[in-house]
């Protein structure tokens, strides 16, 4: 069973994008990479559309299929992925400095890297669900981040979550 694919600590479901992610890498074509190299840099879908070139329809419809290749409906989850096999390397943000997080913080930003709810999130970390968002809003505004897909972002981008990845997760 590859790494990837067995629970570890850090996590409370299986984690299989590997088997599906070298599929669906090699299924983008140039344009949904580069939609996903945006996506993962912070872009909204309106910065991906104004610098792609694009409508913003055209936009939701790349990462629509993307998506699909890739098998989540989460965009932080793409994020996570991006990072995770290259489409784009992190950089350190020159706009903002990392927030020195807690344990619990830094589980929670894995969880939304994998693709978790802020339902699934709560179950996680025992709490309400009214609690979890509000958990999760303040940690993002802490970062800065506009929404989880822009968290996870900046995450990787500060090498947050950056031993998650060494760890072949």
């Amino acid at each position: 069973m590859p790494n990837s694919c067995r629970p570890t600590a850090r996590t409370w479901r299986f984690v299989c994008h590997a088997c599906s992610v070298a599929a669906g890498r090699s299924a983008l074509d140039a344009q949904e990479t580069e939609v996903l190299a945006l996506l993962a840099q912070g872009a909204s879908n309106g910065e991906i559309a104004k610098a792609a070139t694009l409508s913003e329809d055209t936009v939701k419809c790349y990462l629509r299929s993307i998506r699909a290749k890739f098998g989540t409906s989460s965009r932080a989850c793409l994020v996570a992925l991006a990072y995770r096999n290259g489409v784009v390397t992190p950089s350190v943000p020159a706009e903002a400095t990392a927030p020195v997080l807690s344990d619990a913080e830094r589980t929670v930003l894995g969880l939304l890297s994998e693709g978790a709810t802020t339902r699934e999130v709560a179950r996680r970390q025992l709490m309400s669900h009214h609690n979890a968002k509000e958990y999760v809003r303040r940690l993002l505004d802490r970062m800065g981040a506009a929404d989880a897909a822009h968290g996870v972002s900046l995450a990787y981008r500060w090498q947050i979550l950056a031993d998650d990845r060494e760890e072949g997760r």
